[in-house]
Order: structure tokens, then C-alpha cells, then sequence
């Protein structure tokens, strides 16, 4: 699992009863009010479960407001957590497209033969990273929980992240040399951001790298460095995991092949024993 905080948990009793969608309570990420909708059932397809992400108060919002947002979904398999199901998409939120999510999200076969559920319990991880925003950022709702921050280079990190922020402003101090003080929430957003994408290439372990968290890097670097960071060193490092990845996909894909070979020769040599079992006893 990813050491990230998840951006809300939404656990769901009585998971196999239920049939209409269930809406999870609001939470906040990135000073931006989101929930979650879940289809036991399915929306409109009946063998999977269905989930989106959703803009809280949308029909409310000033004209012309958009969100450019990277998500993850991680449905947790709380009998063998390594078997979770992760999902992870980007979407350009606004009044036209205000939710984006997974039709078939998970098998319901799936569900319950690989013991997702425990006591009938569904647990669900959200990770939201917003990338940039256009309109008044929501300042109504319930508040998020207060954590402790420092301040590192002139940014608002969280205890947790101190360490991450250290090494990089160290390491690179031209990172943010250009970024000139400007609203103090959205200045957060960026160093969230940032922090994300280095964890993601630095510390997450590159088996668990899928190709949609690295198209979503790619996107947030874009954008940082139109908001004046300089991250050629993060690009590299994303150039570097891309290709690592793409190798260890080609040696996944010949372990799958050599398996399939290793099968079919047990079973021609459990056809040849038979056979000599056959003509000894004829």
C-alpha cells in the first residue's frame, strides 16, 4: 500500500444487502470539497461494482469554474491488503463534467471470491492531488482537521513531510527560487503536489508504480513548472522510473510466459506417465 495519507476512507457496512448508490459525507482536499458515489449493484452494469469522484455543490459554483484533478481509488482487500484494487485516472472537473469515476470498477465475482469484504465491510482509500483551479476555492463545509505544520523554504508542509521537503529545497535549491509569495492556499497545493511526486519516484517501490500514476507525474510536473518551479531534476528522475518500469513489465511478461511454458510441460509429463502407466498394465 502507499505510504500517502488517503485524502478521505470511506468504509461501508452491510456491503452485499445494499443496492442503491451511496454517497459518502464531504471531505476536504486541497481546500476543495469533493465526496465519493458508490453503485453496490453497478450503474448501469450489473457484474461490477461502479465508483466516482464527485465536485461537492457544483450547481452552486460560479460560472466558468474548473478543477484539474488526479484521483486514485484503492479498494482495499482487507484479507491479503497486497491484493487491493487500484484505480487511478485525471480529469478536468467543471459545471459540464463535474464528477469523473470507474463504471467497472471491480468484479462483483471479485469481491467476494478474493475476500475483499470482512464482516460484510467495504473499505475504500481516496487519494485526490489537484493540480491547478479556476474560482473561488470552497470555504464553506465542514473544516479539515487541523495538523502541525513548519514552514520549510517558505512553504507549509506537515510534520510528516519535513524530512521529503529538506532534501529536496537541499538538494535543489533552484526548485523554487522563482516562486514569489502569492495565495498561501493554492502556494500548499503546489507543495503537496510536489511532495506527491517525489514520493511516488523516490520512495514507492517500483512494482507498485502502475502507468497511470506516472501519466498523472508527467501532468503535475506540467503544471508546477508553469507555476515556476524548476524540476528538470524531477523530470529526469521521472524519464529514469518510466523506463525502469517499462523493463520490469517486459520481465513480468516473460515470468508469465516461462510459467505458461512450465505448465504446459508438467502436462505433457503427466500425459507421458500416464500413457507408460497404460501400456505397462496392458
Amino acid at each position: 500500500m502507499s505510504t500517502q495519507t488517503p485524502s478521505y476512507t470511506m468504509e461501508i457496512n452491510n456491503f452485499s444487502q445494499r443496492n442503491a448508490p451511496i454517497r459518502s459525507n464531504l471531505f476536504r482536499s486541497y481546500s476543495c470539497n469533493w465526496y465519493v458515489t458508490v453503485y453496490p449493484k453497478g450503474n448501469g452494469i450489473y457484474t461490477h461494482m461502479s465508483m466516482y469522484l464527485d465536485v461537492a455543490n457544483s450547481p452552486s459554483m460560479s460560472q466558468g469554474w474548473w478543477r484539474h484533478a488526479g484521483f486514485r481509488f484503492v479498494i482495499v482487500n482487507q484479507s491479503n491488503v497486497a491484493k487491493s484494487e487500484r484505480l487511478a485516472t485525471s480529469h478536468m472537473f467543471n459545471e459540464r463534467k463535474p464528477n469523473r469515476g470507474f463504471k467497472k470498477a471491480l468484479p462483483l465475482t471479485k469481491l467476494q471470491e478474493e475476500r475483499f469484504l470482512v464482516n460484510d465491510k467495504l473499505k475504500i482509500e481516496v487519494y485526490v492531488d489537484v493540480y491547478n483551479i479556476l474560482g473561488i476555492l470552497d470555504t464553506h463545509v465542514l473544516p479539515e482537521k487541523k495538523h502541525k505544520t513548519v514552514c520549510v523554504n517558505g512553504f507549509q508542509v506537515l510534520d510528516s513531510q519535513v524530512k521529503s521537503a529538506d532534501i529536496i529545497f537541499e538538494t535543489h535549491p533552484e526548485t523554487a527560487l522563482y516562486i514569489y509569495p502569492q495565495d498561501p492556499q493554492l502556494k500548499t497545493a503546489y507543495i503537496n503536489i510536489l511532495l506527491r511526486i517525489y514520493e511516488t519516484l523516490y520512495n514507492n517501490p517500483l512494482e507498485k508504480i502502475t502507468e497511470n500514476e506516472l501519466s498523472n507525474v508527467s501532468k503535475g510536473l506540467l503544471d508546477l513548472t508553469q507555476a515556476g518551479f524548476k524540476l528538470e531534476w524531477l523530470r529526469e528522475k521521472l524519464e529514469k522510473v518510466s523506463v525502469e518500469r517499462k523493463k520490469l513489465s517486459g520481465y513480468e511478461a516473460q515470468a508469465l510466459e516461462l510459467g505458461k511454458q512450465l505448465k504446459n510441460l508438467e502436462l505433457m509429463m503427466c500425459n507421458l506417465k500416464a500413457e507408460i502407466k497404460l501400456k505397462a498394465e496392458s
